[in-house]
């Protein structure tokens, strides 16, 4: 039996509602903000599609593909998909192979958004994290009209049927197998698992650093009821004492406390 544990193909895909969003996400795909992740000495194997390597070029096509379309408020303005695959059989091919699957990702993602490659607003191949990934910006316009409800939305298990079509249409072709249908597994991207990973290191620092303060207040809370039993003990025997004596074992008590006694004779 052939172990396909490591060479599932991965594709992911979400909604962007606000222009925001979409401009966050292409200064991440463009490089233009730079994740801690990333090894900025490989990113000049990055790829971009040709005259879509800039934020203005990209919104330039944006807004030339509403043109004329009527959005509503609450309108899904564009689909990011993340196109990858298990890091072992990604790292099997060679990067014609990656680049051409990459590409014919592309062409399945167009056909999926009404055909038109104009709605593409941007394309890029990352080999600068830790395994090669597409990422790519697509207007979800069907027959004039933003129609996101027809390509992802809606049907209960449209992301399972698209996983089938990406598998059967592009990625079997590169030796990838489908991973296992309604299974709970989920795929992290590098960028995601690296933030936890940050995330948990400082949550350990801070721990570590309670613990350390918590310590510290047991010593000092020791040291405390230590010097309250002293006092507690020199005052019960400062009762059999006459004036001059008890004088003297109250500077005493001052010396060796941090307690000032105010003696009331």
């Amino acid at each position: 039996m052939i172990d396909t544990s490591n060479n599932k193909a991965i594709f992911r895909i979400k909604k962007i509602n606000l222009q925001r969003q979409l401009r966050a996400a292409l200064a991440h795909n463009l490089r233009l903000v730079n994740p801690p992740n990333v090894n900025t000495e490989l990113s000049h194997y990055n790829i971009q599609a040709k005259g879509l390597n800039t934020i203005e070029a990209c919104m330039s096509r944006f807004e030339s593909a509403l043109e004329g379309i009527k959005v509503r408020k609450n309108a899904v303005l564009a689909h990011e998909a993340i196109i990858t695959g298990s890091p072992d059989h990604m790292n099997k091919l060679t990067k014609k192979q990656q680049i051409a699957y990459f590409t014919d990702a592309a062409h399945w993602l167009v056909k999926l958004h009404g055909g038109d490659y104009k709605n593409i607003l941007c394309l890029s191949i990352h080999y600068d994290e830790s395994g090669a990934h597409g990422h790519y910006l697509m207007v979800p316009k069907i027959e004039s009209k933003l129609n996101s409800r027809a390509i992802i939305g809606g049907a209960r298990g449209r992301l399972s049927e698209l996983q089938t079509e990406f598998y059967e249409k592009v990625a079997k072709k590169y030796g990838f197998t489908r991973g296992i249908k309604n299974s709970k597994a989920t795929h992290q991207h590098y960028s995601e698992f690296k933030n936890l990973k940050n995330d948990l290191s400082e949550v350990k620092n801070k721990l570590e650093q309670t613990q350390i303060e918590y310590k510290t207040a047991l010593n000092r809370l020791s040291s405390a009821q230590q010097s309250l039993l002293f006092i507690k003990k020199e005052l019960k025997l400062a009762k059999t004492l006459g004036v001059s004596d008890l004088r003297r074992k109250i500077a005493l008590l001052e010396k060796n406390t941090m307690f000032k006694v105010t003696p009331r004779i």
